[in-house]
């Protein structure tokens, strides 16, 4: 098992005092603290908060509006260019639902690049077939920040251009951020925006410009409801920091999520989850619906999903909704055979600071689930390569929080073909005869420590197990949605005794244990991990430090406190 270091918050606050005053047990006020928050009212906004802010903050809004109506009254066709990832075809879904509203048959279309064939975002034979089909009016979203040469050319074909993107702008020698030519560019991270929170996804931007058309019109605002849904999902997907409005989007979206008139977001809802059985939350969102809608996209064209959420066929909505589920099957197999692959290369690495591992004949859409993976298992910055076509190769990584990535591909541009990304994640490709000169390069640039290689585990608070009462536990709700930037607590409680273990599952990959704490205070745990490496590594100890977080376990009408373990240390 690997290694983490542990730390506990230290933030300081008079915890008691805005306890009082929410209402709340100090420990929840401890827990907001640690999530930055400060003072009573920002912690309130964080808890209770409702309102999302108006789309005229965010630049060229009223722009892009107008030039919208303009095409929609004069009958000017209208087509929509998205991505084929979950932000993108959610963001592409909540435009045509609520466009559609105000067009004649025939005058809205849509487009999603294919994965391999045509690569991310709007290009020149998209540009090209919207000329030739007598396009306007083309709307971007989730992409074309970017796009320099390709909106110029849109520009000079005579087509109007409303950009609508939520990536990072370029820089130019000045150190200025610079957008494409276009009729409306709409990003939060516009230099001269007013929309304070810059960190909102694609679907996100396209949601509050169609709640400000609806509303504008003076008619169609049955449909606001399904189109949060969508930038919701997407918000999760495409891990936004879930504070904020992305916070509210988040939480109503599981609120209304289970009553959806999208016949099919219900009949992929249907697959994953039942009403009564569990719990509806982000997981939900991120980890079973996300990448099933992105299957389609990875495996076969993500025009599918887009397919399924338009489809007003409740018997055709099913099988699309299963045929998505069936993709991610697929893709999911396919993974696990990669990254078992992967991890053998990773293996024979030894100390390497920088992993690239070279996998000629996995689908390239893969690549950057593996890399992914990889780096969670070693904890090193992955890139994984894949061939592409006669000569060349792509590859895709994940990273660390001590390497940025997009950075040290920047340093070996020289040798890439393309490139691109953020700290966290990026891409590439290049001609395979120059694989091992980039591995080099990287390696030589690579500055990491060995600190910097493990990984960080920040706890809120050591908690005795005695705080863990039923009324404690359901009080961790009200902090829900958990996800990037509200990441679901971590307690620790030392020297806890051992007084009894089971290894249960299929796979042998949940232990069971009867657990006491200093004050004898007990509690049974739960510990999904690999059954027989824990109890190899135990052995005849009987004491360890646990980090772990409340449940409260439900089975035969009868309610018991239960503490799901995350890491461990034996003493």
């Amino acid at each position: 098992m690997r290694k983490k270091n542990w730390y506990i918050y230290s933030k300081k606050a008079d915890f008691q005092a805005l306890a009082d005053k929410l209402d709340l047990n100090p420990v929840l006020i401890r827990i907001l603290r640690n999530r930055d928050l400060e003072t009573e009212e920002e912690m309130r906004e964080f808890l209770t908060g409702e309102e999302i802010p108006s789309p005229l903050f965010l630049p060229d809004s009223i722009r892009f509006i107008n030039r919208l109506e303009r095409a929609i009254d004069g009958k000017e066709r209208i087509r929509i260019v998205g991505d084929y990832d979950v932000d993108g075809v959610c963001a592409t879904t909540i435009l045509y639902l609520a466009i559609s509203q105000f067009t004649e048959e025939g005058q809205l279309s849509f487009v999603i690049p294919h994965r391999i064939n045509d690569g991310y975002g709007i290009n020149k034979h998209i540009i090209e077939e919207a000329k030739k089909d007598g396009v306007q009016v083309l709307i971007t979203c989730d992409n074309g920040i970017s796009a320099f040469d390709e909106l110029r050319f849109a520009k000079e074909a005579g087509m109007d251009v409303l950009l609508t993107d939520h990536h990072d702008l370029r820089i130019d020698e000045n150190g200025k951020k610079i957008y494409p030519e276009a009729f409306s560019v709409v990003n939060p991270k516009r230099e001269d925006s007013k929309y304070k929170n810059a960190e909102i996804c694609g679907a996100m931007v396209v949601y509050l410009l169609m709640k400000m058309l609806i509303e504008k019109r003076g008619r169609g605002e049955d449909v606001l409801d399904e189109l949060l849904c969508f930038a919701g999902i997407a918000t999760v997907c495409d891990v936004m920091s879930l504070q904020k409005e992305n916070r509210i989007v988040v939480r109503k979206t599981l609120e209304l999520l289970p009553k959806t008139r999208n016949i099919g977001l219900e009949a992929l809802l249907a697959l994953y989850w039942k009403e009564g059985e569990r719990e509806l939350s982000a997981f939900t969102l991120g980890f079973q619906l996300g990448p099933a809608i992105n299957a389609s996209g990875r495996l076969e064209s993500a025009m599918e999903s887009i397919s399924l959420f338009l489809e007003k066929d409740r018997e055709k909505a099913v099988l699309k909704a299963e045929h998505l589920k069936e993709l991610n099957e697929e893709r999911k197999s396919l993974t696990g055979n990669a990254v078992e692959e992967a991890r053998k290369l990773a293996e024979t690495e030894g100390d390497k600071k920088l992993l690239l591992l070279y996998l000629p004949a996995l689908h390239e859409s893969l690549a950057g689930i593996v890399a992914g993976r990889i780096k969670e298992e070693f904890y090193r910055p992955t890139f994984v390569v894949t061939k592409s076509e006669e000569g060349k190769v792509k590859g895709s990584g994940r990273s660390i929080p001590a390497y940025p990535m997009a950075e040290s591909l920047e340093k070996a541009k020289e040798l890439l073909l393309r490139f691109g990304g953020h700290p966290m994640a990026a891409g590439f490709s290049l001609e395979e005869k120059n694989l091992p000169l980039l591995m080099e390069k990287l390696e030589k640039d690579c500055s990491l420590e060995p600190e910097d290689m493990v990984e960080k585990l920040w706890i809120d608070t050591v908690l005795p197990f005695s705080y863990c009462t039923e009324e404690f536990t359901e009080s961790l709700r009200i902090l829900e949605p958990f996800g990037k930037g509200n990441e679901k607590p971590s307690f620790a409680e030392k020297e806890v005794e051992i007084q009894g273990v089971r290894v249960l599952g299929e796979h042998r990959n949940v232990v069971k244990l009867n657990l006491s704490d200093p004050q004898g205070k007990r509690m049974e745990g739960i510990y999904f991990t690999d059954g027989e490496a824990f109890l190899s590594e135990k052995g005849d100890r009987k004491k360890m430090n646990i980090v772990y977080y409340p449940r409260i376990n439900a089975y035969n009408g009868q309610k018991q406190v239960q503490a799901v373990i995350s890491a461990h240390r034996f003493l």
